[in-house]
């Protein structure tokens, strides 16, 4: 049988897949590579075998693992969702909501973002892990944000333990209605939310979502402290500061 051109011999397929012909075999074996087609005892392959590795490449780049690979592929080979989609749509979900990162600052930097506080601040937002020690005497905080609501409460009156707990408290239940909120969208993506669910429509959807969630988080939080408030007043065996 005559070779096809622009097959690709399993050394050749290796070498431009930057995968091993061991790695290959094991695909195939696992379903997630087609089988190649044999000249006598030769197997060859083509372009579009590259693609699939190239693609099986990417998506363990974005951490999934090879069953998750394996069934994102067989749910596009029954006619859902592409994979191409799912990337870019998994690409949309990935942005940033909040502008906001994690700060690696000497000593100097930090007193300059304690600006006039006293110095001994920086000890206690270690201690409450808001800053940590680098083995190179610089510090670092995960969030620059939450560093600064730290020292704006602090302002306010409230000691540092005062604010971490009160963080901790609000990531706690937050994180429990974002999970619930996150579900509800997803649930009605396509139907009721974001058009038919495209990676285009999903992010302008998502574009119009970000200050209004924002928004509508604050102002319940801010409804909520208010009940809780009255609540407070309104019991007699409270007691009086």
């Amino acid at each position: 049988m005559a070779a096809v051109p622009g097959e690709l011999s399993l050394d050749d397929l290796a070498e431009r897949a930057a995968v091993s012909p061991r790695t290959i075999r094991y695909y195939q074996s696992e379903g997630i590579l087609p089988k190649p087609r044999h000249d006598g005892r030769e197997a060859r392959y083509d372009d579009s075998h590259l693609v699939r590795l190239r693609l099986i490449g990417e998506l363990q780049e974005r951490g999934l693992k090879l069953d998750a690979v394996r069934e994102l592929l067989a749910l596009e080979a029954k006619g859902g969702r592409s994979v191409v989609d799912w990337l870019g749509l998994e690409e949309v979900l990935r942005n940033p909501w909040v502008e906001d990162g994690p700060r690696t600052m000497t000593l100097a930097e930090v007193h300059e973002v304690l600006g006039t506080r006293p110095r001994r601040l920086v000890g206690s937002l270690v201690d409450a892990g808001v800053l940590s020690r680098q083995d190179d005497g610089r510090f670092f905080t995960p969030s620059q944000a939450l560093l600064d609501l730290t020292l704006r409460l602090v302002d306010a009156g409230a000691t540092i333990e005062i604010a971490t707990r009160a963080e901790g408290l609000l990531r706690k239940r937050l994180a429990r209605a974002a999970d619930d909120l996150v579900d509800l969208f997803h649930a009605e993506t396509g139907r009721a939310f974001a058009g038919r669910g495209t990676a285009e429509e999903v992010a302008d959807a998502l574009a119009t979502l970000r200050p209004i969630a924002l928004d509508a988080a604050g102002l319940i939080l801010a409804q909520e402290i208010e009940r809780g408030l009255r609540r407070l007043a309104a019991d007699p065996r409270r007691k009086r500061p």
